[in-house]
């Protein structure tokens, strides 16, 4: 069975790490350590590994990928990282929906549809939320934001980095 992301890193002194995620699974995994867990991030987000390290997204190695490959690899993907970036001049519901207006998929509506529905459960007026500035927002309103803009791009893996 394929794996959606498998990755190894040797290390020179200690045990090794190992993750595996079988596709359509939820993990969590705890890394040993804050550079463990960079390293990780970085090499998924990149679709690159170092000389240490192998990693396999969505059943395809890395190592060798032609820059092309990459690319389609990486469309595949998404990456949620403590470093949440919005547009400071677009609000909520902008930076939400911009990636999918831009590309054309999903549609508007599919958009407010995942809008509603995740917020919903996190908060108590989902459309006062999405009508906020970035600044007008706490950070965890800000991951809520950038959380959902991860699921509307609907990725085939998502990596959420949860420096806690």
């Amino acid at each position: 069975m394929t794996s959606a992301l498998r990755y190894t890193r040797k290390q020179p002194h200690g045990p090794g790490l190992a993750l595996a995620v079988a596709p359509g699974e939820v993990s969590r995994a705890h890394l040993p350590d804050p550079l463990s867990r960079a390293r990780f991030v970085a090499a998924v987000a990149k679709a690159r590994c170092d000389r240490d390290e192998e990693l396999e997204l969505l059943g395809e190695p890395v190592r060798g990928l032609s820059s092309d490959a990459r690319a389609r690899l990486l469309r595949r993907i998404g990456v949620l990282s403590p470093a949440v970036t919005l547009i400071t001049s677009l609000n909520a519901w902008e930076n939400i929906s911009l990636p999918a207006t831009y590309h054309g998929n999903p549609s508007t509506q599919r958009v407010a549809e995942i809008s509603q529905e995740v917020l919903g459960a996190f908060v108590e007026d989902p459309a006062a939320l999405l009508a906020r500035l970035p600044e007008q927002l706490g950070p965890l309103q800000r991951r809520l934001v950038a959380f959902v803009r991860l699921l509307v791009s609907g990725p085939e893996l998502a990596v959420v980095d949860n420096a806690d």
